[in-house]
């Protein structure tokens, strides 16, 4: 049985303050530890934001490229996997446009967009598996729906020959176009996990700026899809709330367990 954890923990922006990151940097991190994931993914990591979950999370590597440009400017869709489970056999990222191999934006979407790849083993069973994390652009459906398709594309042969995961936040709800053309190929973990939550919750808090408080509505705006080579046994929302009152972010942290 391995974890994995999806969880956009929004950008550092002092529109947030006095419950910028530095405030909630250590829920944040408390989430992460108290789920204690074998895999986990996040979005809207600036570097330093990167930094302080490498730093404070050492068992861990991690990867994620700044979608701006290669070193220091620009949120990542970051992976983390622990090193005593796992080996990284290949990773790579790709940008969501029409020049996918350099800093770029898809015509019509707001910025950069940007999904991070490894092929991973596990270490106990020499199993091999792909996973993917994105996210994709909110404001452009024509962005988002090249995004999906490029990542079913580009990964057409790895997802028949081995288990293939891909998570993130989409910026997508279920009647958009974008999550069709996934579900046709790949299966929605939320609905088809053999242990899961009945109605299926949301994951973002549907407020800008945030509230970061209880009692919002929230949305779907985060999930995990697979082929049918990943035996999903459980999906879970994690909701709690730190003890300052808030919520760490204005998404919650989704998580799986895969019982090969």
């Amino acid at each position: 049985m391995i974890t994995i954890t999806t969880y956009n923990i929004r950008l550092d922006t002092t529109a947030d303050a006095p419950w910028a990151w530095a405030a909630r940097r250590p829920y944040v991190l408390a989430n992460l530890q108290r789920l204690d994931p074998d895999i986990f993914t996040v979005e809207e990591a600036e570097p330093h934001q990167f930094a302080d979950l490498a730093a404070a999370l050492p068992a861990y590597r991690g990867f994620g490229i700044p979608r701006e440009n290669t070193v220091d400017k620009g949120e990542a869709a970051a992976l983390f996997f622990k090193k005593t489970k796992f080996d990284a056999l290949a990773e790579g990222h790709q940008w969501v446009s029409e020049t996918p191999d350099e800093p770029s934006v898809y015509p019509g979407a707001a910025t950069y967009r940007i999904f991070q790849w490894a092929r991973l083993r596990e270490k106990a069973s020499g199993r091999q598996f792909y996973l993917v994390t994105v996210h994709l652009d909110h404001i452009s459906v024509a962005a988002r729906d090249f995004g999906v398709k490029q990542i079913l594309t580009t990964f057409a042969q790895e997802r028949q020959t081995l288990p293939f995961i891909v998570t993130g936040d989409f910026n997508m709800v279920p009647s958009d176009t974008a999550y069709a053309t996934m579900t046709q190929t790949l299966r929605d973990a939320a609905l088809t996990a053999e242990k899961r939550p009945d109605p299926t919750p949301g994951t973002w808090q549907d407020s800008e700026p945030p509230t970061y408080r209880p009692g919002q509505t929230a949305t779907r705006l985060d999930y995990f899809f697979v082929n049918d080579q990943v035996p999903v046994a459980a999906y879970a929302v994690d909701t709690t709330v730190s003890p300052a009152g808030q919520y760490a972010s204005d998404h919650f942290p989704v998580t799986i367990a895969v019982d090969w």
